[in-house]
């Protein structure tokens, strides 16, 4: 199982740990290949709106160079994590980023998008309130994308730092985690193809006609140089 995930900071806290909770109980019934992105290190810009991605191709992007690498994981993995502690009652403004740099791949994923057949999971950890409005953002973004099976996990922990999280509630959160293992490991080996999401398809279809009213092509993505994160090291 190939898994990519994309972190809403560079510290690893609760949330960090979670996720490495999730991947030991996986790796134990699957072999799996991970791709971590860290934010804002691996994608430092602000997304300029100038819109050259949905009229033209994807490479006309100013942040192409740092974006592709991202990008070429998504669409190389069976599973998506996205993975943001929340901040202020929200997303991560590093993770914003993200969504907005990647925003046209909800235009061009249409109802037969090979994105409908991948898992998406969200996760996220609060010391307090801002956890349902985090978890559903991102859900709605990977909707966005294409994604049609999305799971979800969550946790409040009253803690800023994991090593101060009271082993009771580390023990409640590792019986979540395996659950949520078995789930995702019975839908990848028991997969098949479905259909994308009605969100999806309305989106897809609103903006390419706004789009073609003003400009004749939306291309479709293409396959280029792989370069990634894996557990903190560069590969390429």
């Amino acid at each position: 199982m190939n898994i990519t995930i994309i972190y809403g900071t560079v510290r690893k806290a609760s949330t960090y740990n979670c996720v490495q909770l999730l991947l030991n109980n996986i790796k134990l019934n699957i072999d799996i290949k991970v791709t971590e992105f860290f934010l804002p290190r691996d994608l430092p810009y602000f997304c300029r709106e100038c819109h050259s991605c949905l009229i033209n191709l994807e490479n006309t992007c100013p942040h192409f160079n740092d974006s592709n690498y991202i990008i070429t994981s998504l669409d190389e993995s069976d599973l998506i994590i996205l993975a943001c502690p929340v901040f202020k009652c929200d997303i991560s403004s590093n993770m914003k980023l993200l969504l907005d740099n990647l925003s046209y791949k909800s235009i061009k994923n249409k109802s037969n998008s090979f994105m409908s057949k991948k898992i998406g999971l969200v996760m996220s950890t609060a010391a307090g309130a801002g956890l349902f409005y985090t978890t559903e953002t991102l859900k709605k973004n990977l909707a966005f994308w294409g994604i049609n099976n999305i799971f979800k996990f969550s946790s409040t922990i009253y803690e800023m730092n994991w090593k101060d999280v009271n082993l009771t509630t580390k023990k409640k959160i590792q019986k979540k985690l395996f659950n949520l293992s078995c789930k995702i490991l019975n839908l990848y080996t028991n997969s098949s193809p479905i259909k994308a999401p009605i969100i999806n398809k309305i989106t897809f279809l609103q903006k390419r006609t706004t789009f073609k009213e003003y400009h004749c092509e939306v291309i479709d993505f293409i396959d280029c140089k792989d370069y990634s994160y894996s557990h903190g090291k560069n590969i390429q």
